[in-house]
């Protein structure tokens, strides 16, 4: 809190340079004012720019942010914001919100973890398990994740990167064909030429 203050005196007392010299007679709220005009000008911006480039200031900063994650934190770990959260998610428009905003977050994270070690095998054991895979039979028969899966497969087949990988394999098997042809083309041809030798003989 005790750089919090200084922080706060220091931009008082510069952008209060900023603006026009105050009469003696200045009132608290003729400060106030005159502070917040200096704001609003460029130079006031420039000094602020310039105050919060410097390192002590950063440095400041730093650890104000450190006390605000803080606060942060014990106020999501309160009751009044469990309570609130259990509200909000009980709105079906909320939670979809909150779902979208999320996904690119979650997409990064699952990519992450498919390539962790642990996790692979940690989920691995959890689809090994009897329970797990009667459940994952149920869920395969059933005619939404037919559809789902007939969708996904389609969707793979048309990416443009399967698209290249087909190509690849159709040219690379083109080749084999190709190469495999003209052997058997050439050793057909040797062996007529010596069956037509023996038979000049």
């Amino acid at each position: 809190m005790y750089k919090k203050h200084i922080i706060i005196t220091l931009l008082f007392v510069i952008l209060s340079g900023c603006s026009a010299a105050p009469q003696q007679s200045q009132s608290y709220d003729d400060i106030k004012k005159s502070t917040l005009d200096a704001l609003q000008t460029e130079e006031g911006k420039k000094v602020i720019r310039q105050l919060l480039e410097d390192p002590t200031m950063k440095d400041l900063l730093v650890l104000e942010h450190d006390d605000v994650n803080k606060a942060v934190q014990e106020t999501l770990m309160s009751k009044k914001a469990e309570e609130y959260w259990k509200k909000q998610f009980e709105d079906p428009k909320f939670r979809e919100t909150f779902a979208k905003s999320m996904k690119k977050e979650q997409q990064n994270l699952m990519k992450d973890l498919m390539k962790d070690d642990t996790f692979q095998k940690d989920l691995e054991q959890f689809f090994s398990q009897p329970d797990m895979q009667k459940q994952l039979e149920k869920i395969m028969k059933s005619s939404n994740s037919k559809e789902e899966l007939k969708k996904v497969i389609v969707e793979v087949i048309n990416s443009p990167l399967m698209q290249e990988k087909w190509t690849k394999l159709i040219q690379s098997a083109g080749e084999k064909t190709g190469d495999e042809k003209s052997q058997s083309g050439g050793g057909g041809g040797g062996s007529s030429s010596g069956e037509k030798g023996q038979g000049q003989g």
